[in-house]
């Protein structure tokens, strides 16, 4: 009883005639609803609205509301389909097994199984069919005490799991299957489904409240093993998570920890368990119920130990009343065994014999009672003088220990086994675990890696970028030094200018006109040296300017002309300044001023629909880089090609120069032609903040 009938802490007390006509007709109805196929067809996707009302119910259920049965009595009228009628009426059957008389609960397992089979095994279905099992289990287990038919059916509800919408629900079947064990017991394989249910649990990540009742049943067997320690351990974890567990898990737990105390010879511990346990019942109305006369004859044990013998018998006296109203044989059995010790210490043995003439031998007792009962009786055979009646019952006694203590054993070989299985289990989940946390630590490692690549490439780029920018940012400071050079080379032009003016007061008309000519080319140059870039017009008048100065130096004149298109057009094409004078200047410089006879210089400026092509064509000796004038510098044509190589940096369309010499009929030099091309539209670079003012 203490052990394998008390476990029973959901029973409540037998249920008025009415109410069982109803379940059975409610039953019948069901039944009859799901044969018709409901008023519509199956759905095998459930839902959301319906999940959380079932949900809702099972909440209530657990915490045994009085609204249950309106709450399916609803579900059941307005259920969409048959799948939907036989979600609710499993919770009617569920319903009537935890509050109802038992045969009530039982009449259309097979019709309802068969209903189940019909359909398409989907998840849902499956679950269902679980659900089913696992309350036909709970029949057989707690209304009529089958523990075979309970672990049959509980296994099967253990297999249909796998694969269905409600596999939250295993650790719960690992745990009536342990309850099952426990009650035929067989502890190694009560043990077994525990630590399964355990297993379970960590894997799908149930709330604590789960983890509580399954401290709660491994810490029974612990209790059966005799380990003391590790049963207050288990408990103690349960007891910590008590506020998460349903009302009649509250109650199951505080029956099992109470007798823990007591069989643990701690007598003050248990009656404040049973006091807490009383005094939870009483705030939930429950002060007539099965749960209550359990506590009060569990207290009445608990009294008799501690000698108040008034309280035990009041006590033993109230449960006897009530459990022979309803017939519990076992429960029975109980009542009679602390009022065989009460009469004991009261040295009323007659009392003693009439207990045992109304025994019923067909109640199915529990060893811990029958320990229990045998120390009483040993008293009260020594007191009859039935020294052989006490012997038998000494030596049943014994071997009875003793076959409870090789079934320990037995159970503590088989829990290392299972903990040796469990380990492997979870060692293997480890293993598993490594493999990915390797496969999730590679696949960073690619990740770091290309992104310190990407990094990389992005500092490569900016190297090259900002390499090309003090590239060009150099040549326009070389181009800058160049016109320096040229700036610092020139005198102060307003000490020029006073002296020209100067002479041409005093000059003849020739010499004024010359210079004339002189001051306008100086002017025009310091107008045109403080741009980078002009209009061709504009370089072409400075360079008319510059030549008909320069001519009258030379020996025999020069023969000078212009070919280009009109203005219009030259004013839209923008040159680098002094770009053609300087051409011209090297020309007359390098070619015509060595050359006797006459002298041609010819510019010619054509243009096309995408290049523009100047060429300065002259007559004189020629250009021979090895033959040079040893007192020039070259600084000219450095001066070209240090701009030309300024603007072609980073466009795709380049200026051309070419220098070729012109070849007479014989063979010999006689000229040489200077020839630069550069594309229309192209961007010249500028350099804005640092152009002269």
């Amino acid at each position: 009883m203490k052990n394998k009938y008390l476990q029973g802490a959901n029973w409540i007390c037998l249920a008025a005639f009415a109410r069982r006509m109803f379940g059975v007709l409610a039953v019948m109805l069901c039944v009859a609803a799901m044969s018709c196929g409901g008023p519509h067809e199956p759905a095998d996707s459930r839902p959301d609205s319906l999940t959380a009302m079932l949900a809702a119910a099972d909440d209530s259920m657990a915490v045994n509301s009085p609204h249950v049965l309106g709450m399916i009595r609803h579900g059941m009228e307005r259920a969409a389909d048959s799948l939907s009628w036989c979600d609710w009426y499993l919770r009617m059957m569920r319903y009537s097994v935890q509050r109802d008389v038992p045969d009530t609960a039982a009449l259309h397992w097979q019709r309802v199984q068969g209903f189940l089979s019909a359909q398409r095994q989907t998840p849902r279905v499956r679950g269902m069919a679980a659900f089913l099992l696992n309350a036909k289990g709970s029949y057989y287990y707690k209304l009529h005490f089958e523990p075979g038919m309970a672990i049959g059916a509980y296994r099967e509800a253990y297999r249909l799991l796998f694969g269905s919408d409600s596999e939250y629900r295993l650790p719960d079947v690992c745990a009536n299957l342990g309850d099952a064990y426990v009650a035929a017991n067989d502890m190694p394989h009560a043990a077994w489904w525990y630590r399964r249910a355990l297993f379970l649990a960590d894997s799908l990540r149930l709330p604590d409240r789960e983890y509580a009742s399954l401290y709660m049943g491994l810490g029974r067997i612990y209790l059966n093993l005799g380990d003391f320690d590790l049963a207050g351990e288990c408990y103690r974890t349960a007891d910590a998570k008590f506020g998460l567990l349903p009302l009649n898990m509250q109650l199951y737990f505080l029956n099992n920890y109470g007798n823990y105390y007591y069989y643990k010879a701690d007598y003050r511990g248990a009656e404040a368990v049973f006091n807490r346990m009383r005094r939870l019942l009483e705030r939930n109305g429950m002060q007539i119920s099965y749960e209550m006369y359990l506590c009060k004859v569990n207290m009445a044990d608990v009294m008799l130990n501690l000698g108040r013998t008034r309280e035990a018998r009041r006590l033993v006296d109230e449960a006897y009343a009530y459990f022979s109203r309803i017939g519990d044989a076992t429960a029975i059995y109980y009542c009679h065994t602390i009022q065989m010790g009460i009469a004991l210490k009261a040295g009323d043995n007659a009392a003693v014999s009439r207990l045992l003439a109304q025994e019923d031998t067909a109640a199915t007792i529990d060893f811990n009672m029958e320990n229990i009962r045998s120390r009483y009786l040993r008293e009260y055979y020594v007191w009859k003088g039935d020294y052989k009646a006490a012997y038998r019952n000494l030596s049943d006694n014994i071997s009875r220990n003793d076959s409870l203590k090789h079934n320990i054993a037995n159970m503590r070989a088989s829990e290392i086994m299972i903990r040796y299985s469990q380990d492997t289990l979870k060692l293997n989940h480890q293993m598993e675990m490594q493999a990915k946390d390797a496969d999730i630590h590679e696949a960073r490692l690619g990740l770091y890696i290309g992104v310190l690549t990407a990094a990389a490439l992005a500092l490569l780029l900016l190297y090259v970028y900002t390499y090309a920018r003090k590239r060009r940012l150099q040549l326009h400071m070389q181009l800058l030094q160049l016109r320096l050079v040229n700036v610092r080379s020139r005198i102060s032009p307003h000490f020029i200018f006073n002296v020209l003016n100067n002479r041409i007061s005093g000059a003849s008309r020739d010499d004024a006109d010359e210079l004339m000519g002189l001051v306008r080319l100086i002017r025009a140059n310091l107008n045109m040296s403080g741009r980078y870039y002009v209009s061709l017009k504009e370089e072409l008048d400075f360079v008319r300017y510059y030549v008909s100065v320069e001519s009258k130096c030379l020996d025999g004149g020069l023969d000078f002309s212009v070919s280009a298109p009109p203005d219009d057009v030259l004013e839209g094409i923008n040159v680098p300044s002094m770009f053609i004078q300087i051409l011209v200047e090297n020309a007359i410089k390098h070619g015509l001023k060595r050359r006797e006879g006459s002298k041609c210089l010819r510019v010619d400026v054509t243009v096309d629909g995408r290049d523009c092509r100047i060429a300065v064509t002259d007559n004189g000796t020629g250009f021979d880089i090895r033959h040079g004038d040893p007192s020039s510098t070259g600084t000219g044509l450095k001066v070209i090609r240090s701009t030309i190589s300024l603007i072609n940096h980073g466009s795709k369309r380049k200026i051309r120069l070419a220098i070729r010499n012109l070849h007479g009929a014989g063979g010999g030099v006689q000229g040489c032609e200077v020839t630069v091309t550069m594309p229309l539209g192209m961007r010249l670079p500028g350099l804005a903040g640092i152009e002269k003012n």
